[in-house]
């Protein structure tokens, strides 16, 4: 399929009598192609059911693809677009991002510049059976604790997509370590007083492919923020809100 792309880019040229080059500003519209292939050709690979999950991720041509919402195009009233790719036709063609970006392409993004990354960004896209799929990474399990513990705030497990810089390797799990990350969601409630939460936790990715399941955080991952992880301490050895409070902002003045 071909999606109508506004591009604009820089056009060099040489005044008369002028030895240094000077550039204009063009437009225009292209055709850029977006791939396509049938969900046959697709393989079953992950399936992420936690609450607003991204639902099944397919594995095509050593990429995972999930289904792409309107979202991934653009903010605001998603029900003004009958369907994602609705979306993604309307914006290429009203409000191109291809646009010169001095910061990203250079300081005089030419024509085939600007089309090099209209190509390339649109390759992130993939047309399955008519509907619309977007690239997306593997998912993993990752625990987040709120509040001054004793249930303020509270202790989560969700299913991630990519690695918080504050956050511990700790804290992370791959998808074939489900009942892990269950277990430890439910110790680090209970160590901070959370006990609304403890058990109820689940694992709530599915696995098809475990040849693909690459997450590694003790190797890929850091320990996080030091002074997350000093206020982490002080709640799970405090023994009310009301402690941790007090010793938190004490030691927050201080740092």
């Amino acid at each position: 399929m071909k999606i109508k792309t506004w591009i604009k880019y820089e056009e060099s040229f040489l005044p008369p009598r002028c030895r240094k080059l000077r550039y204009r500003e063009c437009e225009e519209y292209v055709n850029i192609h977006l791939p396509e292939t049938t969900i046959n050709d697709m393989k079953l690979a992950f399936e992420d059911n936690s609450y607003e999950g991204k639902g099944k991720i397919y594995f095509f041509r050593k990429k995972l693809w999930r289904k792409a919402k309107v979202r991934d195009i653009c903010a605001g009233d998603e029900s003004k677009y009958e369907s994602p790719l609705a979306a993604l036709i309307y914006w290429r063609e009203i409000s191109s991002e291809f646009f010169p970006r001095t910061w990203r392409d250079g300081e005089h993004p030419d024509r085939e510049h600007m089309i090099k990354m209209a190509r390339k960004e649109t390759a992130e896209y993939l047309l399955v059976d008519g509907e619309l799929y977007t690239q997306t990474t593997e998912p993993r399990y990752c625990i987040y604790t709120f509040g001054l513990g004793h249930n303020h705030g509270g202790t989560a497990l969700s299913v991630n997509y990519g690695y918080n810089p504050n956050i511990s390797k700790e804290c992370y799990f791959s998808a074939l370590d489900g009942e892990k990350a269950v277990e430890r969601a439910n110790e680090t409630a209970a160590r901070r007083g959370d006990t609304n939460d403890v058990g109820r936790f689940k694992a709530e990715i599915t696995v098809y492919m475990p040849e693909l399941v690459k997450v590694k955080p003790k190797k890929q991952h850091g320990n996080g923020n030091k002074f997350h992880n000093m206020m982490e301490s002080v709640i799970e050895n405090s023994s009310s809100q009301g402690e941790a409070a007090v010793v938190c902002m004490a030691l927050a003045m201080i740092q």
